[in-house]
């Protein structure tokens, strides 16, 4: 299909329109490592790694100094079909899965470019049409604000963030944003592993009363049994996030009873492969499957997401686009959302996105 000729990697950081306030982080702009691989057809491909050290321990600049090295040794290597580039990637270095999944995204993008087909096309083919966008309710004196301009604009799937605040202040806020949502749209919580094992429970004990449709990794990623107890005592199912990162995760999750489904996010599973196999093995299980980029990828890793919706096995748990966050985007044709569900980019294969070279080099920071 192609070789790799040359790879280039920057990092670029793009304002918020309003900050996220999450779990043990205040995020004003995105952080982000991007790829550009050219291919000796010429074609161009690319992909990218939003900035995640409490998530995955890596940092843009680690990423980029993961990228440098290993460069070295993808050069030259051929890619004959999209089931080589796990074996491509895997031996260049070991870990840094969100360095390898800013690579594998932009050469998959080039095998879409390459066989001339959209990106869930060479991923196995559309299962749906459109999956409903996550709008977070995620702190700030105009969360709630800007809940009722999102339902206004016909969202149909909200998620609150949580422990960031005393567990009481979270619950109120937990039961305003359903007030408004009366009951008619999906909502969860998600505490991103911010609060202790007593006010998780004691969180879990109010989602029945609340209203919630799942309730998203309440604590720590390592703390398997604190997850048993939150599972066991919430009405809502309980969903891990921060603790899977492989296959004997997911199976130690649902053998233990831990979570009743998960988020999948390419820099924890290092590659779109392994995403897949990850969603494969869930829906087997029958667990319930979350799609979400980190806070906050460009149109860029955002496009990758809108593709992947369209070819999951299943995504009841909907699915966030993180790029809806930023005040501005690096592509001349950004990923919409329309009507509260999430557009697959249509200007071309692979992607399917086009750089806007200005922006680029405006956002683009200097390594």
């Amino acid at each position: 299909m192609f070789k790799i000729k040359n790879i280039e990697s920057f990092i670029i950081q793009v304002p918020l329109k309003v900050p996220l306030k999450m779990s043990g982080v205040h995020i004003m702009h995105c952080d982000n490592t991007v790829v550009k691989i050219t291919a000796n057809n010429g074609k161009v491909g690319w992909g990218e790694a939003p900035y995640a050290p409490f998530f995955n321990g890596e940092t843009s600049r680690g990423m980029f100094a993961a990228i440098d090295f290993m460069k070295e040794r993808l050069i030259g290597a051929e890619v004959k079909s999209p089931d080589d580039i796990k074996d491509v990637i895997d031996p260049t270095i070991y870990g840094n899965s969100g360095a390898k999944s800013a690579i594998d995204m932009a050469l998959y993008d080039l095998c879409g470019k390459s066989l001339d087909q959209p990106l869930y096309e060479v991923l196995g083919g559309s299962k749906r049409d459109k999956a409903p966008m996550i709008w977070l309710i995620a702190g700030g004196d105009d969360e709630f604000k800007l809940l009722r301009q999102k339902l206004d604009e016909g969202f149909v799937s909200f998620k609150v963030k949580v422990g960031t605040n005393d567990v009481q202040q979270d619950i109120e806020r937990s039961y305003k944003a359903q007030e408004i949502l009366d009951h008619d749209h999906t909502l969860s919580a998600d505490a991103n592993q911010g609060f202790n094992r007593k006010d998780a429970l004691t969180f879990a004990a109010k989602t029945g009363d609340i209203g919630l449709d799942f309730y998203e990794q309440p604590v720590n990623g390592k703390d398997i049994e604190g997850m048993i107890a939150c599972n066991a005592k919430s009405y809502a199912p309980v969903g891990v996030d921060e603790g899977i990162h492989n296959i004997d995760d997911i199976k130690k999750h649902h053998d233990l009873k831990a979570a009743n489904g998960g988020s999948l996010k390419m820099v924890k599973f290092g590659g779109v492969s392994q995403l897949f196999e990850a969603a494969n093995l869930m829906h087997s299980l029958g667990m319930h499957i979350n799609l979400a980029g980190k806070a906050a990828n460009t149109s860029i890793g955002s496009a990758a997401i809108a593709h992947f919706t369209r070819s999951l096995p299943s995504l009841d748990w909907d699915a966030s686009l993180s790029s809806q966050y930023l005040a501005d985007d690096i592509a001349k044709n950004p990923v919409e959302v329309f009507d509260g569900h999430i557009m697959t980019p249509q200007d071309g294969p692979g992607l399917g996105i086009s750089i806007d070279e200005d922006k680029f080099n405006k956002y683009q920071v200097q390594i």
